[in-house]
């Protein structure tokens, strides 16, 4: 790609108001499109960034829409930052919470029952995995769409017990294409 078709990080970073470690986290989860040089330093390519402005400047601002209300609960801030990021790029309207540890959802859940919750398994104090058993516990929260997320192999996750059928388990890193299958696509959420 031509050199006028690309840009440094911080360069995309300006244009799209967030932080060069930002566009950094979406290059690596595969929201924008980039490259490295020769000596090691990223380009992205001006058109993911021009395609990126354009579709947060399509969203409809007078027709009211029902937000999207995400919880996601994970303890590690990177992770975190780069979650958020994909689900506002694949939801924009959506209402994103971030609860650090397993109690936290939990109360958090119980007082506003998210539409979707999108859990690390290995979490401080209470794992995702009971917490999730407990949301289930109850007609309120036992409706939500929820994936899990973990950095642990399948077999490696037999100490946290049974998991609860049918919920998508994905391995970090996150793919911002394997979370929207994970959450049904374009005729998933937040879909019309």
């Amino acid at each position: 790609m031509p050199e006028s078709d690309s840009l440094t990080t911080s360069q995309a970073a300006a244009l799209l108001g967030v932080a060069p470690h930002t566009v950094q986290k979406w290059v690596d989860a595969g929201v924008l499109r980039a490259w490295k040089t020769v000596g090691g330093h990223r380009r992205v390519a001006a058109n993911s960034v021009e395609a990126m402005l354009r579709d947060r400047d399509a969203m409809p601002q007078a027709t009211p829409v029902k937000t999207l209300s995400v919880m996601l609960v994970e303890d590690d801030a990177d992770t975190a930052e780069l979650m958020e990021a994909m689900i506002g790029t694949l939801w924009p309207q959506a209402d994103v919470r971030l609860a650090r540890d397993g109690f936290s959802a939990l109360l958090d859940a119980g007082k506003q029952t998210p539409d979707v919750l999108i859990t690390d398994i290995n979490l401080p104090g209470l794992d995702g995995v009971e917490m999730l058993r407990s949301l289930l516990l109850h007609p309120d929260t036992s409706k939500m769409r929820v994936v899990f997320v973990t950095n642990h192999a399948p077999a490696e996750l037999q100490r946290f017990g049974p998991l609860p059928p049918g919920v998508p388990v994905l391995r970090k890193p996150i793919q911002i294409e394997d979370l929207r299958r994970a959450l049904g696509g374009d005729h998933g959420i937040g879909a019309a």
